[in-house]
């Protein structure tokens, strides 16, 4: 099997993370680029509520060791699916199967995954791309705005929505702007929950008023503290504490913000949930104001596969979506699964690397549009509205 080939992975997110994962335990040589400078530089987001389909591709992409440590540290479940109005009267109410984390589906702290998934990876952080040149015999030469340069046998974009390689590579595809919506973060302490009303905790919910305004509250309790985890499952890794919170995010119709501070959202926030049941203002109010953030969605339109033979796409760098549906990081770890195994297939059969590349792109841009398309036009949650269709 020869793994000799070295892979450039632009983009240090859960998606990029979990492909350079899923090849490192294939044996390839992988080094990832990042432009922030560490880990936690920038809020991108609380709790993320992984599928059956993603769990699975995670347990495929990491170590054993490192799998059970994201599930010893993943969040209690939901245990019941709540639709409000603002005074907390129930529009639709469901029980929800008690289901225990793993590869049916877990809920995860974004940081603490994404820490898991750091470890024992070659990653430059505070390194920016700029762009990448096409080397003879099907290489690839990846550019730095310090000046570095580094050569690989396959350059993986993993940059965001705004990715720099999609722009070199893709230079007509469309991205529409779509809606806005506000994430806070509200630490979780025991009076604050005993005032709580049932159907905002440990539930799948949503608050909407009559404006469509609405707010969704996450319980985000691991169900083995960070530290006591990591103990067990990685003795050495240290991992971030992240005590129980409150994630909520709150959704409203208008023109976006603008050039506001963290506090400032915050304010907003609480102006906009005036009047509502006091548990839901309580949570906003008792929120941490600079850990209020403000998140633009996004919906790729379709594009057509491509010939570079060295330079492939995966997660929101090629099909940003509405989350509607709560698919964007599922289908990015499925992104990194599928391209990791065809690579290592290939590999292992002595065959062209381009040649599993295609391969996952064909099946990529089927499956990941089929969710755009869904998360903009067939939003999972009752009473949401699905999102403004892109002019065009």
């Amino acid at each position: 099997m020869d793994t000799s080939a070295h892979i450039i992975v632009v983009g240090g997110g859960i998606g990029g993370l979990s492909l350079a994962q899923g090849l490192r335990q294939a044996g390839f040589e992988v080094t990832v680029f990042e432009r922030d400078p560490s880990p936690g530089h920038r809020p991108q987001g609380y709790r993320i509520s992984l599928k059956e389909t993603a769990a699975s591709a995670l347990r495929a992409c990491l170590p054993a060791h490192l799998h059970d440590l994201a599930v010893a540290t993943s969040i209690r479940p939901a245990t019941r699916m709540t639709f409000m109005d603002t005074r907390l009267v129930p529009k639709f109410s469901k029980d929800i199967p008690p289901q225990l984390p793993g590869v049916d589906g877990l809920g995860v702290n974004r940081l603490t995954l994404r820490e898991i998934l750091l470890s024992g990876l070659d990653v430059r952080f505070g390194t920016e791309f700029t762009r990448y040149e096409p080397l003879p015999g099907a290489a690839v030469r990846a550019r730095f705005a310090d000046g570095s340069t580094t050569d690989g046998d396959l350059l993986a974009g993993a940059d965001g929505v705004a990715s720099r390689v999609r722009a070199q590579l893709l230079p007509d595809a469309v991205v529409d702007r779509l809606d806005w919506a506000l994430y806070g973060r509200t630490d979780l302490t025991p009076a604050l929950l005993a005032a709580t009303p049932p159907d905002l905790v440990d539930s799948f919910n949503r608050v909407t008023a009559g404006d469509h305004t609405a707010l969704s509250v996450a319980t985000c309790r691991p169900f083995t503290p960070v530290d006591e985890a990591a103990a067990r499952h990685a003795p050495g890794l240290e991992l971030t504490d992240v005590p129980g919170y409150f994630s909520w995010t709150l959704t409203a119709p208008g023109p976006q913000p603008e050039h506001t501070t963290p506090a400032d959202l915050h304010r907003l926030a609480l102006a906009t949930v005036a009047g509502w049941h006091e548990g839901v203002s309580r949570i906003v109010e008792q929120a941490d104001p600079e850990a209020t953030f403000l998140v633009r969605t996004h919906s790729a339109r379709r594009v057509r596969p491509w010939d570079e033979p060295a330079v492939t796409l995966l997660g929101d760098a090629v099909h940003s979506m509405s989350p509607g549906r709560g698919e964007g990081a599922n289908v990015a770890l499925r992104d990194a699964h599928t391209l990791s195994t065809r690579l290592a297939a290939a590999a292992a059969e002595g065959r062209p690397l381009a040649e599993a590349k295609s391969a996952y792109e064909r099946a990529m841009l089927d499956y990941a549009f089929t969710a755009v398309e869904a998360s903009l036009r067939q939003p999972f949650a009752p009473f949401a509205r699905p999102a403004r269709p892109p002019a065009g």
